[in-house]
Parts: structure tokens; sequence; C-alpha cells
């Protein structure tokens, strides 16, 4: 029979930004894989941000700031905060 087994499911707007954000590989693994084969340490840190799906047009990155930056991904993916956070309140 169609449509056998088939069930329509409702999710919120939240689960849907996670399930479609892909997760990150484990950054320091890959960093020091990196290192081990010989890149520099900044060859290996832009290399790492560029697997994690960073823009690479600045070629400084260290490996700090792409953990930061994927830490502050993933909260904002979470709905932990928004474009307005930290903004200055009007008075009225």
């Amino acid at each position: 029979m169609p449509g056998r087994g088939v069930a329509i499911t409702r999710t919120t707007p939240r689960a849907e930004a996670q399930a479609a954000a892909t997760p990150a590989p484990a950054t320091r693994p890959v960093y020091r894989l990196l290192l081990m084969k010989g890149l520099t340490p900044t060859e290996a840190a832009n290399l790492t941000a560029y697997i994690c799906g960073l823009s690479t047009a600045d070629p400084r990155w260290s490996l700090k700031q792409v953990n930061q930056l994927l830490f502050l991904r993933s909260m904002q993916q979470a709905g932990r905060f928004g474009g307005t956070d930290g903004a200055k309140k009007r008075a009225h």
C-alpha cells in the first residue's frame, strides 16, 4: 500500500535548526593530526577552520579562535542568543 508506514510529524523551528546544522568535528584531534603531518600551527588552525565550515578569508586563525566561534555558533543555533542581544537599550 502506498504511504504505509509514513507518519507526518511536526517539529519546532528550534529542532529544525538543530537538525539542519551539521556537527563540527572535534577540533583538537584534527589540529594535532595536522601538526603531526608537518603543518605549521597557523596552517593547521586555518585548515581546521576550513574543515569546520568557517571562513578562511583571514588566514590567521588560532585553534582558540576556531573553538570560540564554533561555541558561539552552537549557542546561536540553539536559540540561546540572537541578533539584538548585547545591543544598547533605548530610553523612552
